[in-house]
């Protein structure tokens, strides 16, 4: 199996008043390419903190942390930007769509902030596997929870990524919704995706292939710990 991210030793400290709060106590975790990795952990154990970390969306750690053979510690602010960009698709509870935008504008946004070009058929092809041809002229403000998320999934594939970070996906959607978006998850994975999901929801961390936990800024696989609930 090929790796697609190698974390070693990563450390993050926060600095409050005189006290420095250590979050992250030296996580070591590798992902290959097709992996299926869900974790979870009870609030403040740290797992959106390494979640940013993940996603290059917090830089500030020590560790080493390799993407693709690459070193981030190694690369500069544009380089970090740049395979945020292109090699990762974040998805989030709240789907972070603009109410303002129609379904297509939602899917499109990524583009406005990278040189890359949208492959039109691609999109078209996910928006009618996801079900929403008869939406793309929709305002989002309209749309239900269920298809807020199916735009939002859309537009984390949409630039062909990496790997698909997802941040509590199902957090604001009902079991009908949640089930949905769970078998849409399978397929991609299915179709070769790599997915890191953090959820507090035992039965969609059981979709996941590898599973880990998050307590007092250290991860244990599942087989590493029993008993560990959020």
């Amino acid at each position: 199996m090929m790796r697609l991210i190698g974390l070693s030793h990563i450390t993050k400290n926060y600095r409050s008043g005189k006290q420095n709060e250590n979050i992250l106590k030296g996580i070591s975790l590798d992902i290959n390419k097709g992996d299926f990795v869900s974790i979870v952990g009870k609030s403040g154990s740290g797992k959106s903190t390494l979640l940013n970390i993940i996603g290059l969306l917090d830089v500030d750690f020590s560790g080493e942390y390799i993407f693709e053979e690459q070193v981030i510690n190694s690369t500069n602010d544009i380089q970090q930007s740049k395979l945020r960009n292109q090699k990762i698709g974040f998805i989030f509870q709240h789907f972070n769509l603009i109410d303002e935008y129609t379904v297509l504008e939602n899917i499109n946004l990524p583009f406005l902030y990278s040189n890359e070009k949208a492959d039109k058929s691609y999109i078209e092809y996910l928006i009618k596997k996801l079900n929403l041809e008869h939406q793309v002229n929709e305002y989002a403000c309209n749309l239900s929870g269920g298809q807020k998320q199916r735009v939002a999934i859309i537009r984390a594939l949409a630039n062909k990524p990496s790997i698909i970070i997802a941040d509590e996906p199902t957090g604001s959607l009902d079991e009908r919704n949640r089930d949905l978006i769970l078998n849409i998850f399978k397929d991609i994975h299915q179709e070769g995706m790599t997915i890191i999901l953090v959820t507090h929801d035992p039965t969609v961390a059981q979709l996941a292939k590898k599973k880990y936990i998050m307590k007092d800024g250290l991860l244990y696989s599942e087989s590493e710990v029993t008993g560990v609930n959020d």
